[in-house]
């Protein structure tokens, strides 16, 4: 099971295996999100661009996010055993952004908005691509699983920051679903 954590422009994979109440550490990686020459933040970089341009330069970005997911994910996959990925987990936040692009322009706060909730598609689109089954985890149902993450920083070593314990967290979310 791969847990996956995004933030804007990069995300982190920990990769767990065994039950969820016991899992054992296999990999991590940090990967980019963003495709080479283009911005990681592309509503702010949209914002003073005609609204044609700024739809292309967020596509562009997105298109580009979904690729290196991809390519990020299919590296974590070769880290491990072959056949040992077939789900993983996203972790994912309710928010609410604007549907239209210029409404999403005209505030500050919904740009950070867009800009996670477009890393977190592009991350979910290409686990599909890779042929595995996706799993949105919602931030608010995380376990606390504490001391397993005690346990699983001790093994894994540094970095062991908040987002790998997150992608834990999802990945053990996940793995403690009845199947």
């Amino acid at each position: 099971m791969v847990g996956v954590v995004t933030r804007t422009g990069s995300a982190v994979a920990v990769a767990l295996s065994g039950p969820a109440d016991a899992p054992r550490f296999r990999a991590r990686l940090e990967f980019g999100l963003s495709g080479p020459g283009l911005a990681v933040q592309p509503y702010h970089a949209a914002a003073g661009l005609d609204l044609a341009a700024a739809e292309q330069l967020v596509g562009q970005v997105a298109r580009g996010a979904e690729r290196a997911a991809a390519a990020g994910l299919r590296s974590v996959a070769a880290l491990l055993p072959a056949g040992a990925v077939t789900e993983v987990a996203v972790l994912v936040k309710a928010v609410s952004v604007p549907d239209r692009l210029p409404d999403v322009l005209r505030s500050h706060a919904w740009m950070h908005a867009a800009e996670g909730v477009l890393y977190r598609q592009a991350v979910l689109a290409a686990v599909q691509e890779c042929g595995w089954t996706p799993r949105a985890v919602d931030r608010s149902s995380l376990p606390a699983s504490a001391p397993v993450l005690t346990a699983l920083g001790r093994v894994a070593g540094r970095p062991w920051r908040q987002m790998e314990k997150d992608a834990a967290r999802a990945a053990i979310a996940v793995l403690a679903r009845p199947r």
